[in-house]
């Protein structure tokens, strides 16, 4: 891999420099990830980019390619379903890393994964709406009820 293709990887993820740094080079060894100098040495070419990190990158790659053609699989059958374009496909956005965390098991470095996702599908789908994650407005719609993705998808369609 080279500089050049990790920066650009970085930024199709979303990640910023830091936000790499910590997540991203994160592994068990380093629980804390690298420092951000170390980072930006791989990126600008002045040390070497680990193997590790290499696969790692590979990884997410794949995952966001699969989580996209995934979802966009799964609007353009919902859009024959219902003969055509819906109104709106409603999809959450979280603005911060605090709020994707707040279901549990979530890894934190998919959340910058799913944003690059989101904004893909804007791209290719006119009717994709993002709904900024709301907790204390998700919360009093949930009427305690136990939280799940499902119920998460279920509110953001209520959000106009």
């Amino acid at each position: 891999m080279t500089p050049t293709t990790l920066k650009g990887l970085r930024s199709l993820f979303f990640f910023t420099v830091p936000e790499a740094a910590r997540l991203i080079a994160g592994s068990h060894e380093a629980l804390q990830g690298v420092s951000e100098q170390r980072w930006r040495e791989w990126e600008s070419g002045e040390s070497p980019i680990p193997e590790s990190l290499v696969g790692r990158m590979k990884e997410l790659n794949e995952w966001r390619s699969l989580a996209l053609d995934a979802t966009a699989d799964n609007i353009r059958i919902q859009m024959r379903e219902k003969s055509g374009t819906p109104e709106a496909i409603f999809v959450i956005w979280y603005d911060t890393l605090d709020d994707w965390m707040t279901l549990p098991k979530r890894d934190p470095v998919m959340w910058r994964l799913q944003q690059s996702v989101c904004a893909a599908l804007l791209g290719m789908f006119d009717t994709v709406r993002l709904v900024r994650f709301d907790m204390s407005n998700y919360q009093n719609w949930l009427s305690g009820r136990e939280d799940s993705e499902a119920l998460r998808a279920e509110w953001a369609s209520t959000q106009q």
